[in-house]
């Protein structure tokens, strides 16, 4: 018996009033955001907190890194404050892919007891946390290594930058391939009150400002205050509630067929060849659930960046990334002979992201798909998805998350996953004088805080070893190269040498 979801609520700063919103501290900020997702959970489940407190077995929840609110204990608090007692506490952190792995959390506990309710709930504030210069360098800190990435001026930003141009390098992506990408998911936004981006147009003059790479401030996922609350258990264990008078009898469900989660790397420099988890995550899912890529007729795919759309949808569903971005030209994935249509609601890029929490926005759209979401967006399915997809992702491309839902409950056994899952972990190993390969190479614009001033040139290469290092890039003269413009980095060749203390990438020619 699968475990089943019986509703989605979400939380944006829009529904409060906004002098008392601004002015509230942020702790109160987000206990507003997180009482008043559960309580409209709870509402739309025909319930309370009370009513369902007795019956709660489980209380899932994430991390709230803006507030650095973090670790088992801040759950334990969130579920006394909620009025749950009595619970298991369980406190996911896996960044951008924690609420993928929430309800991989919540779809374990329920497999391995049919008796569990598990309430997966949590909120955070970063936008009214991260205002200043500060905050943000603070923000670099947190994803980057000082010694490997920090000191050659690596953001966040910029190393999603050197996974694009490598990507856009190697498939023959163009940066008008990212921009109609980027159209399409905006316009599918536009019309949505509740988006970050309701009647805001893409202009060209945005997308002609880039931050690294060929990423412009509408390439990259906005960052709001943000809460969400939903409610896992069984099919038999609804029907009691419901004879119990403790749901509405008309609560409608969906299955949840397949839950996973991949690990790679803590950081960049650590990812082996800038290896992705996607895939295995992917096919851990589908492997669980029985199903087949060809049984999935929506997705939503992780998009804190365009080209994560394009990188994550080509490793799901095994269609290489030109046709992936040529097709996603029409907010579509085609496989084969069928086209899967992603992301109505707009995504992360458009709609609301809290960090951690930004998976929420997938989950509001996939709910949406089922009549699930107490604030559904307006775009939807003609009919409800047979299988949907929902994708999340971590770090720099480290941790991935994949969560299958569907509206039978499939019996198809489990079976072994058709991949390795082994992904190399990278341990510097470079040498003054060694001849390394570019991977990737991309112009750094924007690096607020940073002590490298812009604009800069960051770069990942490989020894001959197989050992990835991050650099910046000099000519054969030692002098820094400051923009990629005009120059392919692909097969380029370069010979390491300490400069200023270090390592850095010099062109041979």
């Amino acid at each position: 018996m699968k475990p089943i979801l019986l509703g989605v609520a979400d939380t944006i700063e829009s529904e409060f009033d906004p002098e008392s919103y601004k002015s509230a501290s942020t702790m109160d900020k987000y206990f507003q955001l997180l009482f008043r997702s559960v309580d409209k959970l709870c509402d739309f489940l025909g319930t309370n907190r009370s009513q369902l407190a007795p019956f709660l077995t489980d209380f899932v929840s994430i991390d709230s890194l803006s507030l650095g609110r973090s670790g088992y204990g801040h759950a334990v608090r969130d579920a006394n404050d909620l009025g749950f007692t009595g619970v298991s506490c369980h406190m996911v952190d896996l960044g951008g892919a924690s609420v993928g792995g929430a309800l991989h959390q919540a779809y374990s506990i329920v497999t391995s007891n049919p008796n569990a309710v598990v309430l997966l709930a949590a909120a955070d504030v970063p936008k009214s946390v991260f205002k200043q210069v500060s905050d943000l360098k603070r923000l670099t800190e947190t994803v980057c290594h000082k010694d490997y990435e920090i000191d050659y001026g690596a953001t966040l930003i910029a190393l999603y930058a050197l996974l694009a141009e490598r990507q856009m390098s190697e498939s023959g992506i163009s940066i008008s391939d990212y921009n109609e990408i980027t159209h399409v998911f905006r316009n599918n936004a536009i019309d949505n009150p509740r988006a970050f981006q309701f009647k805001k147009e893409l202009t060209p003059k945005q997308l002609s400002r880039p931050l690294a790479g060929p990423y412009s401030t509408p390439m990259i996922a906005i960052v709001t205050d943000h809460a969400f609350a939903t409610l896992v258990t069984t099919e038999s264990k609804k029907k009691e509630l419901i004879d119990k008078g403790i749901l509405k009898k008309d609560a409608k469900h969906v299955y949840i067929a397949g839950a996973s989660h991949a690990v790679h790397a803590e950081y960049f420099y650590q990812k082996k060849s800038m290896a992705s988890p996607a895939a295995i995550a992917c096919e851990k899912a589908f492997s669980l659930s029985g199903l087949e890529r060809k049984d999935v007729d929506y997705a939503w795919i992780y998009d804190c960046f365009t080209g994560m759309i394009i990188h994550q949808a080509s490793l799901y569903f095994g269609v290489s990334p030109k046709e992936i971005a040529t097709s996603l030209k029409s907010g579509k994935i085609r496989t084969g002979d069928k086209e899967i249509p992603i992301n109505y609601g707009g995504g992360i890029l458009n709609y609301q992201a809290a960090m951690s929490l930004s998976g929420v926005t997938g989950l509001i759209d996939i709910a949406s798909q089922y009549d699930l979401a107490v604030n559904p967006i307006p775009k939807k399915c003609a009919s409800h998805p047979r299988v949907s997809l929902l994708g999340g992702n971590g770090g720099i491309d480290s941790i991935n998350s994949v969560v299958l839902f569907a509206t039978e409950d499939n019996e198809k056994p489990a079976k072994a996953p058709q991949i390795s899952r082994l992904i190399g972990v990278n341990t510097v190993d470079a040498k003054d004088g060694e001849l390394c390969t570019l991977l990737s190479a991309t112009t750094v614009h924007f690096n607020p805080g940073g002590d490298k001033k812009t604009p800069y040139v960051l770069c990942a290469v490989e020894t001959e070893r197989g050992s990835l290092l991050v650099t910046n890039l000099f000519d054969k003269y030692n002098k820094e190269i400051l923009t990629t413009e005009n120059f392919s980095f692909k097969g380029k060749q370069v010979k390491l040498k300490f400069i200023n203390q270090k390592l850095q990438a010099c062109l041979i020619e």
